[in-house]
């Protein structure tokens, strides 16, 4: 049986693929639309460039077709995405359209999914509900003895509140709630 985790958004989703909870053990994969972290990293970490849309409807096609082709190869079984904060801000319409669509490809492709609010991620990782964005990356470090940050060589200050760090981070913790808890 295998697991995947993801922080999925329209700017940088990411997803972790494993059969445990073992980071050096899993497979992270995140879109990004900055070249400088394109490629391939430390402990099977993978950078992919965003592909140019026309619509909106293209870039949910393409973000949820880049989901689904990583979730077919590693023939991932139960999947943890994280569910809509109460408190999101912006293109709630874009946010729900470019998820709905993801949750109907893995529907369409028998891949058991649950959506967990936020709160319970954290909570669930590091114990609060509330924590911030630094609080989960040292979370991550502990558990998995791993700096994402020196692994793919981010120097922007504050490096673990940004992307593609914090949607490492988020999709790895929700690998561990889809192992613990489905």
């Amino acid at each position: 049986m295998n697991f995947a985790g993801i922080d999925y958004s329209m700017s940088c989703p990411a997803i972790t693929v494993g059969p445990t909870k073992d980071f050096k053990k899993c497979k992270t994969f995140y879109f990004t639309k900055d070249n400088k972290f394109v490629g391939s990293f430390c402990h099977d970490i993978y950078g992919m460039q965003q592909l140019p849309y026309s619509s909106p409807e293209e870039r949910f096609d393409n973000i949820s077709e880049w989901a689904i082709s990583i979730l077919k190869k590693f023939k991932v079984t139960h999947v943890c995405l994280e569910g809509y904060s109460m408190g999101s801000k912006g293109n709630i319409t874009g946010i729900a359209e470019n998820g709905g669509l993801l949750k109907h490809k893995m529907w369409k492709n028998k891949i058991e999914f649950v959506t967990p609010a936020p709160t319970q991620i954290k909570k669930y990782f590091c114990g609060k509900g509330n924590a911030n964005k630094e609080v989960m990356y040292d979370s991550f470090v502990e558990k998995t003895k791993v700096n994402i940050c020196e692994e793919i060589e981010y120097n922007k200050q504050p490096a673990k509140d940004s992307n593609p760090i914090s949607d490492i981070v988020d999709s790895y913790a929700m690998l561990c709630y889809a192992i613990d808890n489905m």
